[in-house]
């Protein structure tokens, strides 16, 4: 007869501290940097506000929000004295993708359309079909083109650049675990930049996709859960965890949303991804269901930056920071 089990010596579990060489260096990198402490943030809110998914500033200082589980768009007034609420007809989970001209860029992934908004009317809808079934997809809209990215559950996943029409005028597989390539879609100058959630770096392209891209890493991303990622990557634990939600650009900074169980911590990285500085808010504290999802940035003529993060637990709403970066001498 055989038994399985052990003696309670060798049941206790002892969880490796180790992470990977270059996670170890960005520690160490990472401990030179004091945190400061963000500000106070106006704290937005609505009675309906349920998940807001997606986060976008307007030129004219206001803030979009998709909201996936009602259903809505909102635009708030930077101080959130105010606000506004509209849905599209067909469209279920609205995703904020960006804007063209003075066109708001609204994704459904349930109908796979994309529509333009102006005002807060659909004046144009496209219908995309590249995406494989049961993919996890992200989009961005610029000036310059639209952009599909789908995470396969296999080991190739896709990205396009879509014509006005929805059809790809460019494609670039991408291959590896979707883990490395489940995440948000950015952009920056002429470059379109695709987000990990899962690891502490970013992919780099040329707006029309042809060349290979270039990989940046957050030297200086620190987070307890490295270890697990490195772990993960031993072919220990079934999943990979979430280490960043998301990333912003604006003026000469990354914003970096670095998770924490209880407290917005933003890094702020230079565009050659050295950290630079480290907020984190005041009075951090314990909190299991603190989830903030996405971060928007935005440079003011005063040279300051506004930062909305949203929030979907444990109160769905958007924090909205200001930070002044210290003067060089």
């Amino acid at each position: 007869m055989f038994f399985t089990g052990c003696l309670p010596s060798s049941c206790r579990r002892i969880e490796s501290r180790a992470v990977s060489p270059a996670d170890s260096l960005s520690r160490r990198i990472a401990a030179h940097i004091t945190p400061d402490t963000l500000t106070p943030p106006t704290i937005i809110t609505a009675p309906d506000l349920r998940f807001p998914r997606t986060v976008l500033f307007e030129n004219e200082d206001q803030i979009y929000v998709g909201d996936t589980k009602q259903n809505k768009i909102f635009i708030f007034s930077l101080e959130g004295t105010s606000h506004t609420s509209f849905t599209l007809p067909n469209t279920s989970f609205p995703w904020l993708a960006g804007w063209r001209n003075d066109s708001l860029v609204v994704f459904d992934p349930e109908s796979r359309q994309f529509h333009f908004v102006v005002d807060t009317t659909a004046k144009a809808s496209l219908t995309v079909n590249q995406a494989p079934a049961n993919s996890y997809q992200y989009v961005l809209a610029t000036a310059s083109g639209l952009y599909l990215k789908a995470v396969t559950r296999d080991t190739t996943h896709f990205l396009w650049k879509l014509d006005r029409t929805g059809a790809p005028v460019q494609e670039t597989v991408l291959y590896g675990s979707s883990w490395k390539h489940a995440g948000l879609l950015r952009a920056t100058g002429n470059q379109l930049v695709s987000l990990s959630g899962f690891y502490p770096w970013a992919l780099f392209w040329t707006e029309n996709l042809i060349a290979e891209p270039d990989t940046l890493r957050w030297w200086g991303f620190d987070s307890p859960m490295l270890r697990r990622t490195y772990a993960f990557e031993q072919g220990q634990g079934r999943e990979a965890p979430l280490i960043t939600s998301a990333a912003a650009a604006a003026g000469e900074f990354w914003f970096v949303l670095n998770q924490r169980t209880g407290w917005v911590r933003i890094d702020i990285y230079d565009r050659a991804g050295m950290i630079q500085y480290i907020f984190v808010e005041a009075n951090p504290g314990y909190l299991k269901d603190f989830y903030p999802i996405d971060l928007a940035a935005k440079l003011s003529p005063d040279s300051s930056y506004h930062l909305a993060v949203a929030l979907v637990a444990p109160t769905p709403s958007i924090r909205v920071y200001q930070w002044v970066p210290p003067k060089q001498e």
